[in-house]
């Protein structure tokens, strides 16, 4: 067949080549899946579930890495309230120990005035008035004692109640980090990548033909 004419002019070839490069920047892009929480993106001709492949590694190391991270600032608050815990159920110990102290010391005082009212050669006497008056104070000690004990008992549940909240928080925190950077949760986003004007070059429009 004839070519035509215009195909017979070499300076028509650059024009071609520009409208060329032109229609390329214009109008042809590349897809690839980009994942936001790592801030990356797939490789030319690479799938989506080869890119969740690569990404799965550094997402879970990235995981352990936070989940160290909050345990590691978390553990000075929960050490201290552990060691006020301790000294508090400690305190319990004591309190309770000064208290059946308490309860048998009185106990003794009251039995000695009983026996003392009894057996004493007088009824009343100033050793018995003694004896009464010191089971009396022994008497309102426990009283005392009593309610240390009480006290310690409700320090102790209110750092059992702040630690326990405190473990609760941590735990949360945990759990929305491992929501956050789980593979199987991470959304994947399509982005079209348009070329530049600089990366588009057409380095040569020709006119070929064969015998047939």
């Amino acid at each position: 067949g004839e070519v035509p004419a215009a195909l017979l002019r070499a300076q028509n070839y650059a024009g071609w080549g520009k409208e060329l490069s032109s229609a390329i920047y214009q109008g042809v892009t590349h897809s690839v899946f980009g994942c936001d929480v790592l801030k990356l993106s797939s490789k030319p001709g690479e799938s989506e579930g080869e890119f969740r492949a690569r990404i799965g590694l550094q997402l879970r190391e990235q995981r352990d890495a936070e989940v160290d991270r909050l345990r590691k600032k978390y553990a000075p608050r929960l050490q201290t309230l552990q060691d006020q815990q301790v000294r508090a159920q400690q305190k319990i110990e004591k309190e309770k120990s000064e208290l059946s102290q308490q309860k048998l010391q009185t106990a003794l005082n009251v039995g000695a005035t009983i026996l003392g009212a009894f057996f004493g050669r007088k009824a009343v006497s100033t050793a018995s008035v003694s004896r009464v008056a010191t089971a009396a104070r022994s008497a309102s000690r426990i009283g005392r004692e009593s309610q240390d004990v009480d006290q310690a008992a409700g320090s102790l549940e209110t750092v059992q109640q702040r630690l326990a909240d405190l473990q609760a928080e941590l735990e949360q925190e945990i759990a929305r980090v491992q929501g956050e950077l789980d593979p199987a949760a991470i959304t994947l986003t399509r982005i079209e990548v348009k070329p530049r004007k600089t990366d588009t070059v057409v380095s040569e429009v020709a006119l070929v033909w064969k015998a047939v």
